[in-house]
C-alpha cells in the first residue's frame, strides 16, 4: 500500500548503491549494454552522432529560432546551414566507453526516477531524489562517488550533466536496453514505477500579493472608495484571466494525453512492460 511517506536522502543513496553496487562505471554495465563492444553499439551515437543526425538537429534548432523570431515580429529569416557545411565542420571524437556508458545510465536514471514519474518501495514509500534539478544533482553526486570502486575518471559531474535526462539526445539511439537494465535491477528489489504524463500547472500568487498589500497599513487609514472599487475590479479581472489560463492548460493536457494514447508508448513505458509484464500505473494517461 502506498503512503505519503518518502525515503530520506540517505535511504535513497543506499537504494542506488543496491541497484548499482559498482557505481555507474561498473564494467558489468558496459558488458551488459554493449556485449560486442561500445564502438559497435548503437548507444554510442548518443555521444557521437552521425553527420546526418547533427544536420537534422541543427536544422530543427534553426527552424525553432526562426519561428520564435517571427512570432515576435522580427523579420530577417535566414536559411539553415547546409549538410555540406555540417560535414566540413564535423570532427570525430574518440570514444570513452566506460565513461560514456556510465553517463548514459545516469541520464536514463533521471528519466525513470525524475521527470515527474514516481518510484515506490515494496512498503509504498516514495523514492524521492528531489526536484528536476535536485534529482540531477543527486545522480551527479552518485556518479562521482557511488559504488565500491568510486565514480570514475573525473570529478567534474554536476547537475547540468543529467538535468532533463535524455531530452536532448534520446532521439539518437534506441534507449530501451538502458531502461530495461534499470527496471531489471529494480524488480527483484520490489521497486515499482508509476508513469506521469507531462503537465503544466498554474500557481496563483495573487492572493499573497493582496495580503501583503492589505497588511501594509490599517484598513481605515487613507481609505478611498474609488481606489477600493478599482482594486476589487482588478482582482476580478485577474481571477478571470487565471481561470481562463487554467482552462487552456487543462485543454492542452487533455489533447496531449489523447495524442499519447494514439501514439506508441514512450520507451520508458515499453521497457517497464517488457520487464514487469504489464503496463505501469498511470499508463495510458
Amino acid at each position: 500500500m502506498r503512503t505519503d511517506r518518502r525515503l530520506t536522502d540517505e535511504e535513497c543513496w543506499r537504494l542506488l548503491l543496491h541497484l548499482f553496487p559498482g557505481g555507474l562505471e561498473d564494467p558489468l554495465l558496459l558488458q551488459e549494454l554493449a556485449p560486442e563492444g561500445w564502438e559497435q553499439s548503437p548507444l554510442r551515437l548518443v555521444f557521437h552522432p552521425t553527420v546526418d543526425q547533427m544536420y537534422d538537429e541543427v536544422v530543427r534548432i534553426h527552424t525553432n529560432i526562426q519561428e520564435l523570431l517571427a512570432a515576435r515580429g522580427r523579420a530577417g529569416a535566414t536559411p539553415p546551414p547546409s549538410l555540406e557545411e555540417i560535414r566540413r565542420e564535423y570532427r570525430a571524437e574518440p570514444s570513452q566507453p566506460r565513461t560514456e556508458c556510465g553517463d548514459l545510465v545516469g541520464l536514463c536514471l533521471w528519466d525513470v526516477f525524475s521527470d515527474n514519474h514516481d518510484v515506490f518501495t515494496p512498503q509504498g514509500l516514495l523514492v524521492d531524489l528531489g526536484s528536476f534539478r535536485g534529482s540531477a544533482g543527486f545522480i551527479a553526486d552518485f556518479r562521482k562517488t557511488g559504488g565500491e570502486s568510486g565514480g570514475g575518471c573525473r570529478e567534474t559531474w554536476d547537475y547540468l550533466d543529467f538535468y532533463m535526462g535524455t531530452a536532448l539526445v534520446g532521439h539518437r539511439a534506441d534507449l530501451a536496453p538502458v531502461y530495461e537494465l534499470i527496471f531489471r535491477r529494480m524488480k527483484p528489489m520490489g521497486l515499482d514505477w508509476r508513469y506521469v504524463h507531462p503537465r503544466l500547472y498554474l500557481v496563483e500568487l495573487g492572493g499573497l500579493a493582496d495580503l501583503q498589500e492589505d497588511s501594509d497599513k490599517p484598513e481605515w487609514l487613507g481609505y478611498d472608495p474609488s481606489q477600493a472599487i478599482a482594486r476589487e475590479q482588478e482582482r476580478r479581472q485577474r481571477r478571470q484571466a487565471t481561470a481562463e489560463l487554467r482552462d487552456l492548460l487543462d485543454k492542452d493536457y487533455q489533447e496531449s494525453a489523447e495524442q499519447a494514447r494514439r501514439n506508441p508508448a514512450p520507451r520508458t513505458v515499453q521497457a517497464y512492460r517488457h520487464v514487469y509484464g504489464r503496463w505501469p500505473d498511470g499508463w495510458p494517461p
